[in-house]
């Protein structure tokens, strides 16, 4: 079946000037609580997911830290198939700023990485994903098959 992964971004060392046109950051006044994302949770039938960077098993220093996954993501990360098919994943690195690649020996931050995802396999809960998202002023970006004009897929 076919998913589309709306993913809710927040780059916490982003700050936060409380203007109208800036998006909600964990930490600030309208950052969705706890209770409002489990509810979002409930409403899509557990299909939101809390994620870490892919590439964070193979860091020692994250809490994902996995030296059993961490071959199989260092394996499938330069592959296109292994990134559309992870909720996180994006088929060009830069795009996540080269944050948390899958080699213990860089750094590795969830900086440029969605904080939630949707794993959504309908339409209403696609419409609900967005609909959060502008309810609560979080930036969301669509993931499915294709790219757009910059080769990011969307």
């Amino acid at each position: 079946m076919f998913s589309y992964f709306l993913q809710f971004l927040a780059f916490s060392s982003a700050g936060h000037s409380g203007h109208s046109n800036c998006k909600a950051v964990p930490g600030s006044k309208d950052w969705p609580t706890d209770e409002q994302w489990a509810k979002l949770n409930h409403t899509l039938s557990g299909n939101l997911l809390k994620v870490s960077p892919p590439g964070a098993v193979c860091h020692p220093t994250q809490p994902t830290f996995d030296p059993i996954a961490c071959p199989a993501v260092a394996a499938g990360w330069l592959t296109s198939a292994w990134q559309t098919d992870n909720p996180v994943g994006g088929i060009k690195d830069n795009f996540n700023n080269d944050t948390c690649l899958p080699v213990p020996t860089y750094p590795c931050s969830g900086e440029g990485y969605p904080i939630y995802v949707v794993n959504a396999s309908t339409a209403e809960q696609v419409k609900k994903g967005v609909d959060f998202a502008r309810r609560h002023n979080v930036r969301l970006i669509v993931k499915g098959t294709g790219h757009d004009y910059l080769g990011r897929y969307v």
